[in-house]
């Protein structure tokens, strides 16, 4: 089966959805709207769900459409209710689903940053990062001494995640940083950089090197909202959604 790009019609995709774990994720794959889900053992009705139990439910459905949670119109007066009740001075209590079974859920959290895990990618260390293939003769110089040295193109600082800058006579305080995605670890190069030499009373510039990470494939995020909510499904992170 495969996910959908378009989540059917909000009550059929409940019906079917919030059985149990096991069923859940029947509402993220393609379903035709004519399907009579009162002929599956155990189906409850979903007009018996009211208040915030169906506004939960709601909710968790919306959030997890990968095509964002208000993709869909009958998605956005949940999801409206939600990010309006959740920005108050003294936000509401999340709601919860209590027919998704065990796994299933959403949380909040501030982070301005997606998991790599969602790329099927690893995050990367804080540090210089570049992408590349060591065996690549024209980015890479090899010594003697079979070190590798960067010699076309450069590396890029990693924060490794968020990172709050101090402020300054230039600029107030503000989140921000850098987050790299990551795969298919090649080793240590070395980069030439300027750097600044002391000798006694006086300094002079010179060349240093610095170790940088290579790696196949790097992507960087852009930086977004750090309000966000995860959502896990069978107890493994789906999505992050960011408002």
């Amino acid at each position: 089966m495969k996910t959908i790009h378009q989540i059917p019609k909000l009550k059929t995709l409940l019906t079917a959805a919030i059985v149990s774990s096991g069923l859940f994720a029947i509402g993220f794959h393609a379903l035709a709207e004519d399907t009579d889900y009162s002929k599956i053992p155990g189906m409850p009705k979903i007009d018996i769900m009211t208040g915030n139990d169906r506004w939960g439910c709601e909710v968790l459905l919306c959030l997890a459409n990968p095509n964002g949670p208000r993709a869909v119109s009958e998605c956005r007066p949940p999801i409206d209710k939600l990010f309006d009740c959740l920005s108050w001075r003294h936000p509401c209590k999340f709601p919860s689903c209590p027919m998704a079974g065990d796994g299933n859920y959403a949380k909040q959290l501030s982070d301005g940053f997606d998991p790599c895990s969602l790329q099927g990618m690893e995050d990367a260390p804080q540090g210089f990062l570049t992408e590349g293939n060591l065996n690549d003769a024209k980015k890479f110089r090899t010594t003697r001494g079979n070190r590798k040295f960067l010699t076309h193109g450069h590396s890029s600082y990693n924060w490794g995640g968020e990172h709050w800058f101090k402020a300054t006579e230039d600029s107030p305080g503000y989140w921000g940083g850098t987050k790299a995605c990551v795969r298919g670890y090649q080793g240590i190069a070395y980069e030439p950089y300027t750097c600044q030499e002391d000798s006694g009373d006086s300094s002079y510039t010179t060349t240093c090197y610095r170790p940088v990470k290579v790696y196949e494939e790097v992507v960087w995020q852009k930086y977004q909202s750090r309000r966000a909510i995860d959502v896990f499904i069978n107890g493994k992170n789906w999505t992050r959604v960011h408002w």
